[in-house]
């Protein structure tokens, strides 16, 4: 049975405490009986939940969660249940628009292509492929970001290329790099549904990822939840479930982190033999965190020692650890080195 809901008024809908798997719960959203269903993603948020879209006469007529995709076991956030709204709308252009004398007119595709051309000409011949700059989506596929390559870099010749693929997730795989050798992800969402600790730094995921943040609450709900220890230096949502809410002054991210691997390497909370085995660096790091006492920490992102060593009793003694390190962090001062400490942490 499909649940229907104002997903504005309750963003993340009804809960299904859990244990083990993530129980299925679909959500949909329709405004006509639909002819038939097109498998298909949500690409509105980082999440990649699982879609069904509903389609009569050729239009979007609804969408609803996939039970079977592993993201999201039929759930769907409020973009994902209206955002494809705007399709149909009667406000949305079916015509390429030129201004001419101030105004906008409509055009035909054949003489806006023309002018793009046109325009880039003059621009190159007087600034050389320099002066044209690119600045793209981060919701476009492989082939799309192969094609603008080939178009800004090997055809006009210009560096200046930058989306929202840099803008957000750069530091995700620089940190990764840095740490493992790789910029593929070492987790999966499906190990929120047996940790023991969530460390969320930076990650708002009660409105960043929504769908995300029902699977925690129902964990939280659920007969064994999980703790969670959130870095943001606001009160939001996700703060507020929290275990232990370490709110650290703007930028002071990475105070942050050496203060909590100070407390576990103080403390005697790591696994000398695996670290001696499989890792380098450690004693060049173990030399830097040395320095970052809770006191330290405190003087200069303003976290309570006390609050800070409740947050590394907690990682000192969990079994397991999910982590998880968005723009809060990504976007801010040091962004690089406070996420390859939380893999460090790790």
């Amino acid at each position: 049975m499909a649940e229907k809901r104002n997903a504005i008024d309750d963003i993340w809908g009804r809960r299904t405490p859990y244990e083990g798997q993530w129980p299925v719960r679909v959500d949909e959203h329709v405004t006509a009986e639909p002819e038939r269903w097109v498998q298909s993603a949500c690409v509105l948020c980082s999440n990649g939940c699982g879609v069904d879209i509903g389609v009569r006469d050729g239009k979007i007529v609804g969408v609803r969660g996939r039970e079977q995709d592993r993201v999201n076991h039929g759930r769907l956030g409020p973009k994902g249940l209206y955002g494809w709204a705007a399709n149909n709308s009667p406000d949305r252009l079916t015509t390429p628009l030129i201004r001419k004398k101030g105004k906008l007119e409509p055009a035909t595709w054949e003489e806006a292509m023309r002018l793009v051309v046109q325009r880039s000409q003059e621009v190159i011949r007087k600034h050389t492929g320099m002066g044209m700059g690119f600045y793209t989506s981060g919701q476009l596929f492989l082939e799309e970001y192969y094609t603008l390559a080939v178009i800004g870099k090997a055809g006009i010749g210009t560096p200046h290329m930058d989306g929202n693929t840099r803008l957000c997730t750069a530091t995700a795989a620089a940190a990764l790099k840095v740490s493992f050798g790789s910029d593929g992800q070492p987790g999966s969402y499906t190990d929120l549904d047996s940790t023991d600790t969530i460390l969320l730094c930076g990650h708002n995921m009660a409105s960043q990822q929504t769908v995300l943040w029902s699977r925690i609450l129902d964990r939280l709900e659920g007969p064994k939840p999980p703790q969670l220890i959130v870095i943001d230096p606001r009160r939001t949502y996700t703060a507020e479930k929290a275990t232990v809410h370490l709110a650290p002054k703007v930028g002071t991210n990475l105070a942050v982190m050496n203060g909590l691997l100070h407390l576990l390497i103080v403390g005697a909370h790591i696994d000398e033999a695996y670290i001696e085995a499989h890792t380098t660096g450690f004693g060049e790091l173990k030399k830097i965190v040395l320095k970052w006492t809770p006191e330290k920490v405190e003087e200069v992102s303003g976290v309570p020692a006390a609050q800070l060593k409740a947050a590394a009793d907690i990682l000192a003694h969990t079994k397991t650890l999910v982590s998880t390190v968005l723009q809060g962090f990504y976007q801010s001062m040091q962004a690089t080195a406070s996420s390859v400490q939380v893999n460090n942490l790790h």
